[in-house]
C-alpha cells in the first residue's frame, strides 16, 4: 500500500496535490484499489499504482489529465491492453497512437448508431404530425 507522499515520489510529481488530482481523475477505475489507513490517510494498492503510472505516462506524452483518464476508461471498457504503456517503454507514442485510433473507431461507430436512431425518431415524428392531437380526437 502506498501513501500519497510515496506516490508523489514514485511518479516524480512536484506536489501531493498533483497526486490527488490524478487519483480524482480516475477514481472510478481505482475504486477497488483505494483504502483508508490510520488517521483517514488515503492508501493505494500496487495495481492502483500501476494505473496511476499509466495515467502519468499518458499525461507525460502530451495528453491532458481528462484525455488520459478517458483513454484508460476506454481501455477498461474494451479490455484492450494496447492503451497501457509497457513498464519498460513508458511514453511510447506508438501504443498511444493505436489507442487513439481505437478510440476514434469506437466513437465513430457510436455516432453512426445515434444518427440512425435520430433518423428513425424524426421519421416517426413526421408520421405523427399529420394526426390530430390527443385532445381533439
Amino acid at each position: 500500500m502506498y501513501t500519497i507522499a510515496q506516490i508523489v515520489e514514485l511518479l516524480g510529481l512536484s506536489s501531493e496535490n498533483q497526486a490527488r488530482n490524478r487519483i480524482e481523475a480516475v477514481r472510478d477505475l481505482l475504486a477497488g484499489t483505494l483504502r483508508r489507513g490510520r488517521n483517514n490517510q488515503l492508501l493505494v494498492t500496487e495495481s492502483g499504482l500501476d494505473l496511476l503510472r499509466a495515467l502519468h505516462a499518458l499525461c507525460e506524452s502530451g495528453h491532458t489529465l481528462k484525455e488520459a483518464g478517458d483513454l484508460l476508461r476506454y481501455r477498461a471498457d474494451q479490455n484492450d491492453v494496447t492503451l497501457l504503456p509497457d513498464k519498460d517503454k513508458t511514453g511510447s507514442n506508438e501504443t498511444i497512437d493505436r489507442g487513439w485510433e481505437a478510440l476514434i473507431d469506437h466513437l465513430s461507430r457510436q455516432i453512426q448508431a445515434l444518427e440512425a436512431r435520430v433518423t428513425a425518431l424524426e421519421r416517426r415524428t413526421a408520421e405523427r404530425s399529420g394526426a390530430l392531437p390527443w385532445w381533439q380526437r
